[in-house]
């Protein structure tokens, strides 16, 4: 790892409607990846696969936000974001991935992202990213826990992010919702059944692209209760086939939907819109100019 960069300021591009940052692969690059809290692993074409002449190795089950997929694992030397490099790294390699589009190369996933702390900016369109504790100094909020793991099946997803909140439009209990920075809206995966879909009969169709396939959706609008936070008017999404019975957590938050998300890999817990600490100035403005 570079020992010189401590903490990195990211322009974030919008491109096709996803938040694409540039990596750099065994020194090479950069190569636009879109940033995706909700896939455990970090993904590539093949073809830049085939371009960098990385040996690829045995197929492998890829569980992302909306299902699992089969791909290659290859492991790679070094990957870096602004100099912020994780090295023998696992990336997976996938022929066709339908949510790549145009120059976009792959999917910057939870198995890089988890060495870090990063905060997200919507309104500036930066990323912020941390080997150390310096950007847990500058913000302040409600800190919610979350755990590292989903589960499916009785088995534990592994490199989740994972927290509590409440739909109250659908259940009085607290629901178990995927932090996601890959999608632009709320997802709901209901109990197999229909019932919640029948619930959103009134609601406005849409299709959706995953990782490989698109869905017929039903979207509505509604209230999210995150800690001791009340968020209205986010859309929330459910769709055919995608059911709690296939899926590791009970739905997806966007991360989009927020000023600004803070994610301590470190400290296990992440803050919807944090506030700067007004003792440092405008921590915002100022991290990683000195880089």
């Amino acid at each position: 790892m570079d020992g010189q960069t401590s903490v990195a300021r990211v322009p974030m591009n919008e491109i096709a409607g996803e938040e694409v940052v540039q990596v750099s692969i065994n020194g090479t690059g950069p190569y636009d990846f879109i940033l995706d809290t909700g896939s455990n692993v970090t993904i590539m074409r093949s073809q830049l696969i085939r371009k960098l002449n990385l040996p690829s190795g045995a197929p492998i089950a890829i569980v992302t936000a909306t299902g699992e997929t089969r791909g290659q694992r290859v492991i790679i030397e070094s990957i870096a974001v602004a100099g912020l490099a994780v090295d023998h790294l696992e990336i997976n390699a996938l022929d066709r991935v339908q949510v790549l589009n145009g120059r976009v190369q792959g999917i910057l996933g939870e198995n890089f992202l988890k060495n870090f702390d990063i905060l997200i900016d919507n309104e500036q369109q930066t990323l912020f990213i941390d080997r150390t504790s310096i950007l847990e100094g500058t913000v302040a909020g409600e800190r919610l826990s979350f755990s590292r793991f989903g589960s499916f099946d009785y088995k534990p997803t592994p490199d989740r992010i994972v927290i509590k909140l409440k739909v109250p439009s659908f259940m009085g209990k607290p629901l178990l919702f995927l932090v996601d920075s890959g999608i632009n809206t709320a997802a709901l995966y209901p109990p197999p059944g229909g019932q919640a879909l029948r619930a959103l009969q009134s609601s406005q169709h849409v299709n959706m692209s995953d990782l490989n396939e698109r869905r017929d959706c039903q979207i509505q609008k509604t209230t999210l209760e995150i800690g001791g936070g009340t968020f209205r008017g986010l859309e929330l999404v459910a769709c055919e086939g995608l059911t709690r019975n296939k899926m590791d957590t009970d739905g997806l938050l966007p991360t989009r939907v927020f000023h600004r998300f803070f994610i301590s890999h470190r400290g296990g817990y992440v803050i919807a819109n944090p506030r700067s600490l007004e003792k440092l100035g405008d921590p915002f403005a100022q991290l990683g100019r000195d880089k």
